[in-house]
């Protein structure tokens, strides 16, 4: 395996959660996307099956694009080991679906 690549993904998390909170564990899984598209029209679909929906309340949602520290054995150890915020080196909001 080559050592040293990073990647870019995406994904999203409810824009009420703190930053300092993003990554805890919180029992749900997260879900990643290649491009920010995707991750949007994700978003969009999750919004419209919830607004059809007159028991549920829609939350403003952040689409957030990760970068990973440089794949090696000890990082994915880490990302194995601990979860995925200990496998991101930049994290940026990239926009606010309301």
């Amino acid at each position: 395996m080559t050592e040293g690549l990073t990647y870019t993904f995406y994904t999203y998390s409810d824009a009420a959660v703190p930053l300092a909170e993003r990554w805890q564990p919180t029992g749900l899984r997260e879900i990643f996307f290649a491009d920010r598209e995707e991750a949007r029209r994700a978003v969009l679909a999750m919004r419209d099956d919830i607004a059809a929906d007159p028991e549920m309340e829609w939350a403003a949602t952040k689409i957030e694009k990760v970068v990973t520290v440089p794949i090696s054995q000890s990082n994915l150890l880490l990302l194995l080991n601990s979860g995925p915020g200990a496998f991101i080196a930049e994290y940026e909001i990239l926009e606010t679906v309301v």
